[in-house]
């Protein structure tokens, strides 16, 4: 699979996709493609704003098309991806 075809199968997946889970050697391309973004998630996986009290944890997360988060998935092949709502 190529980063092209994760693209294509993300735009036609029926629900919205919440996470792509990707195989080491996609997840490799998807983070050399330079779409990636840094997305900061508070408990529950809420997206902090910044208004949040001091001392509120949050927690970087990789993210593609401002929403989807990018997970490497050791279980799938090299070039394989899964996508979920």
């Amino acid at each position: 699979m190529s980063l092209q075809e994760l693209g294509q199968a993300i735009a036609r997946h029926p629900v919205k996709v919440a996470v792509a889970f990707c195989g080491f050697d996609l997840w490799l391309a998807v983070f050399a493609s330079g779409k990636v973004e840094t997305r900061r998630l508070k408990k529950g996986g809420v997206p902090a704003d910044g208004s949040e009290p001091e001392g509120t944890i949050t927690a970087p997360v990789p993210v593609i098309g401002g929403d989807i988060v990018v997970a490497f998935d050791p279980t799938l092949p090299p070039n394989g991806f899964r996508l979920a709502p």
